[in-house]
């Protein structure tokens, strides 16, 4: 009798242990991470957002679809997963853009992106009204162009280079001209479609201008080497809305981190699928101190002199 008892006590033992096991697995989760084509922002970004993850849950099932071929491509990766995991993160502004059009059926987090309110997937970025939320690398203006006047007082003229059907181009082109104007400062600008018409605008706007702004798409960040011996010559300066095209031979720039942004949308992921805040407690992050960084050859080879502020809160490329 007691042999019997215990083989019965065992066996309910087991009974328990397989269905809490069972349960675990049933609520184990899982986020689709999609993105189209290359691009260093995003992956710099999704590297900060996996470090992000791994540290803040671990068990939370991250699924890479990175680096599609095209966006095509994405929005069936996007559709596929829908219905098979309980979170997407779509970066990119083109993958931001994309749920702007839609109404997605599970939580969508977004970065590497630009302003969201700008894109239009979100109208109040402080509580997200919709099913989205996420990070943006947007710096306000005011905030960019107090940088830039600190370090050119003297600037009277921009002129402002972008990609064609790029949404960052058309946005970030948008907040410079309004500042510009709020600031009484001339602006030109020259959208392109290839290399060539980039040369060509630079060259027409290189000496008309105090400053050249060069924004945030790839047709511009992977081109700098090809438009400096046009800027040397008439001692132009370059200032960038990201990082790379500094160490490409821009004398200056502001962005956000990428890296901790990326963590910053770990901990919005975090909130909503697993401490199950709803995603309009959830604000869209932005870097609350973006990075200046300074091409100290280029500055002193264009003879420029930037405040010691400035100089000491920068990252200095030698």
């Amino acid at each position: 009798m007691k042999k019997l008892f215990s083989i019965i006590s065992l066996g309910l033992i087991l009974w328990v242990l397989s269905c809490a096991a069972g349960a675990t697995r049933s609520y184990a989760k899982e986020i689709a991470l999609i993105w189209a084509t290359k691009s260093t922002v995003t992956s710099n970004t999704a590297i900060g957002f996996r470090a992000g993850m791994r540290q803040l849950a671990p068990d939370l099932k991250v699924t890479d679809y990175r680096e599609r071929k095209n966006m095509e491509e994405a929005i069936q990766v996007f559709h596929e997963c829908e219905s098979k995991v309980d979170g997407i993160v779509f970066l990119r502004s083109p993958g931001a853009e994309y749920l702007a059009k839609i109404t997605p059926k599970i939580p969508c987090f977004i970065g590497g992106c630009n302003n969201p309110a700008e894109i239009g997937v979100i109208k109040n970025l402080s509580a997200p009204e919709g099913m989205v939320t996420g990070v943006t690398y947007f710096i306000p203006y005011d905030k960019r162009f107090s940088i830039i006047k600190s370090m050119f007082p003297g600037i009277k003229s921009v002129g402002l280079l972008a990609e064609k059907g790029h949404p960052s181009g058309v946005i970030e082109a948008a907040g410079t001209r309004k500042e510009c104007q709020r600031l009484g400062i001339s602006y030109k600008e020259a959208v392109v479609s290839n290399l060539d018409e980039l040369v060509q605008e630079t060259g027409n706007l290189a000496g008309n201008v105090d400053l050249l702004i060069v924004t945030n798409s790839n047709l511009l960040l992977d081109h700098m080497t090809n438009l400096l011996p046009i800027t040397n010559t008439t001692k132009t300066p370059w200032f960038s809305y990201a990082d790379h095209p500094v160490k490409a031979g821009a004398v200056a720039g502001i962005a956000a981190d990428d890296v901790k942004l990326g963590g910053m949308l770990a901990e919005s992921v975090v909130d909503v699928l697993v401490r199950n805040k709803p995603i309009s407690q959830v604000p869209v992050k932005m870097d609350p101190e973006p990075k200046v960084t300074i091409n100290e050859g280029m500055m002193r080879s264009l003879g420029l002199h930037f405040p010691e502020a400035i100089l000491k809160g920068a990252t200095i490329l030698r």
